[in-house]
């Protein structure tokens, strides 16, 4: 695998990240359908889209390389503006990072590891 067999190995991390990204909206989907315990359609696409804008938040910064340190400065533009920004990248790896931390909550969620009703406190009738 890797190398050896022609397909570079990030051809595999690629289409495995595709693949974790399909198996969590799959799952959301499905919420639509059926009658689940937790983790609802509306409750997994909104901490899905939350959690998608803080990852791309923490990702954006990551292998910038401003115009300043190439020396190309363009002008009428900000010195530490990005020479190239791997937008598309970026926003791929936002969306496996994400997918597989709401596969987690999915997780944590179904199988009621975390009981959310405890954590605000004594339930008043």
């Amino acid at each position: 695998m890797g190398e050896a067999s022609g397909m570079p190995v990030q051809v595999y991390a690629r289409y495995a990240g595709i693949f974790v990204s399909a198996l969590a909206l799959t799952i959301l989907f499905a919420q639509l359908f059926v009658v689940s315990g937790e983790v609802g359609f509306v409750e997994g696409l909104v901490v899905y889209l939350i959690s998608w804008w803080i990852v791309i938040f923490a990702v954006l910064p990551l292998r910038i390389t401003g115009q300043h340190e190439t020396g190309e400065i363009v002008d009428g533009t900000e010195p530490g503006a990005p020479v190239d920004p791997r937008l598309k990248q970026k926003a791929f790896i936002t969306t496996v990072v994400t997918s597989v931390l709401w596969l987690v909550f999915f997780a944590v969620m179904e199988l009621g590891l975390v009981d959310l009703n405890a954590l605000w406190g004594p339930q008043f009738d």
